[in-house]
């Protein structure tokens, strides 16, 4: 009869145990900035806002004359700011935070609203770039963007990364 080999988890308990429900897998969360996923995690919302907030500002800057009604960056970047903390503080307290995983650079608020970002970009590139070599690097960004967050969510799921907890601190305008 063979024996189970060892188990050499040195994960704690607590972090066996926590899970990473509620956080999107990056199909969902294209769905969510594309604004075509609804319910569920808070994270949908919010990455669909973001989404919205980037959108906006990229328009007001490369197109003032499509400015919204009232627009203000700096509020616009607030509001960037403040969905980050939100998103920030639903990471620290459903996601596990393993002591032997690799240390990220970036929370996941920071993360998302990248990918947010960049899909702004992409679809402004998409509808009013007439280069199709720009709509190819657009897409082909975005891809990679979505990839690498797809391996991050696989590394959180499998304590092999930590997130830096949010930081509302100072944040460029």
């Amino acid at each position: 009869m063979m024996r189970a080999a060892p188990s050499h988890d040195t994960r704690s308990d607590s972090e066996r145990a926590r899970p990473t429900e509620g956080l999107l897998e990056a199909r969902h969360l294209l769905l969510a900035v594309a604004g075509t996923l609804q319910g569920g995690s808070p994270l949908i919302g919010w990455s669909r806002e973001l989404a919205y907030l980037h959108a906006t500002l990229l328009t007001a800057s490369v197109s003032p004359t499509r400015r919204p009604t009232g627009f203000d960056a700096t509020v616009t970047r607030g509001r960037i700011n403040i969905l980050i903390g939100l998103i920030d503080d639903w990471s620290a307290f459903h996601l596990p935070r393993p002591s032997t995983g690799r240390r990220h650079t970036h929370s996941l608020g920071e993360v998302i609203s990248h990918v947010a970002a960049t899909y702004a970009q992409m679809q402004w590139t998409l509808r009013h770039s007439s280069s199709a070599q720009q709509q190819h690097d657009a897409a082909l960004r975005f891809a990679q963007i979505q990839e690498g967050y797809a391996d991050l969510v696989e590394e959180i799921r499998t304590l092999r990364v930590a997130l830096p907890l949010g930081w509302s601190g100072i944040r460029p305008t």
